[in-house]
């Protein structure tokens, strides 16, 4: 086959690749600039597919090193610092595309540290180093809109042109595709481990000689856990609640439901204990047969009735959990009552249905 040939052949796959969904190595071999793409649909299946790579991953999962060795010399690289070397470049292109806008000039790489990208990348991680997760995402999803206005000024032939490919594409396509390589498979290992609730840094048990910092603690990652999980299941249409499996056997009505249920159960028995002094104990029948049997009888729930257990088990966990007595956070089988089943549960749910909320909305393959 000529070479030629192979360019054309490969440019007709290309046409008809899913892009949000595709393998990255067939996605890596599109040429982006053959006249038969349309480049700001490519931009959009790539910015969903950027978006949902790092669903349902809580703050700890965010600033774990590892990801990536630094280029530069430095640190690992997180998961943050990917995404927060995304953000700069959006807000960088949003300058200088602005610039070109209104004198036609393009930046050149000795502009960036004599064209050394690693070292001018590596020495901008601190500008972000601080920035909440979630604070990082809002910034993004701003930068990404105003990106989106100021590159769609730009005629698709200026983009084209070699003057400006490399500074549009770059950031654009080029980003995600390149940094995606990364954080998928790396988001796909921190979801299984918070699955499994992982805390991803030391055990969040409390002593006594760290009590206070570590119930501050508590409540600021239940608050974080609480808003990104209800975030995701609110946003979701209520046929998607039951239209399929998210987990081997469960939907996301089914998850909601066996939270409720461990909500009600992890209540009573911080109750019972206030009464008693006795620990509950696990379900005779085992849990994985408890759950079984609590989600079968939670099926066919109205949505907005599952919700209202819901957020009432949840509130009564916490008024429970609020009035827990320092000897009860500081016994393991206290401290276990509260953060299995209040926050550390939620993020495990979290990590297992974000990859098919993160994906409910997308056109179909």
């Amino acid at each position: 086959m000529t070479g030629t040939a192979a360019t054309a052949r490969a440019t007709a796959a290309g046409l008809h690749l899913d892009l949000r969904r595709a393998p990255l190595g067939d996605v890596q071999a599109i040429d982006f600039r053959a006249a038969t793409r349309d480049f700001w649909a490519d931009e959009a299946a790539l910015w969903d597919r950027l978006a949902a790579s790092w669903a349902g991953l809580d703050d700890a999962a965010w600033r774990l090193p590892g990801a990536a060795r630094s280029d530069a010399g430095g640190p690992d690289w997180s998961l943050l610092d990917h995404i927060a070397h995304i953000l700069d470049w959006h807000e960088l292109a949003v300058a200088y595309i602005a610039e070109a806008l209104d004198t036609g000039r393009w930046p050149t790489d000795d502009e960036y540290d004599g064209g050394d990208f690693d070292t001018f990348n590596e020495r901008r991680r601190s500008l972000f180093a601080d920035l909440r997760p979630a604070d990082l995402r809002a910034r993004l999803e701003t930068a990404h809109g105003v990106l989106l206005g100021v590159g769609g000024r730009l005629p698709l032939a200026a983009i084209y042109s070699d003057a400006a490919w490399g500074w549009v594409y770059n950031v654009v396509h080029g980003h995600a595709i390149d940094h995606l390589r990364v954080l998928e498979p790396w988001a796909d290992r921190l979801r299984a481990r918070q699955a499994e609730n992982d805390p991803f840094g030391p055990d969040p048990q409390p002593v006594a000689s760290n009590l206070a910092a570590a119930k501050e603690r508590f409540w600021t990652d239940e608050a974080s856990i609480f808003t990104q999980f209800e975030a995701m299941i609110r946003a979701l249409p209520i046929e998607s609640w039951t239209a399929a499996p998210v987990t081997p056997a469960w939907t996301v009505a089914d998850h909601v439901g066996h939270l409720a249920a461990w909500f009600d159960m992890a209540a009573d028995a911080l109750d019972e204990h206030r009464r008693t002094g006795t620990w509950r104990t696990v379900p005779a029948e085992g849990i994985d047969a408890w759950n079984d049997t609590q989600v079968r009888a939670m099926r066919g729930t109205p949505v907005a009735a599952l919700l209202r257990r819901y957020e009432a088990g949840r509130d009564r966990l916490r008024a429970a959990v609020a009035a827990m007595s320092d000897a009860e956070w500081l016994d393991p089988d206290g401290f276990s009552w509260a953060y299995e089943d209040l926050h550390g549960h939620v993020r495990s749910h979290l990590a297992s249905i974000a990859p098919y909320a993160a994906t409910a909305d997308w056109p179909p393959s």
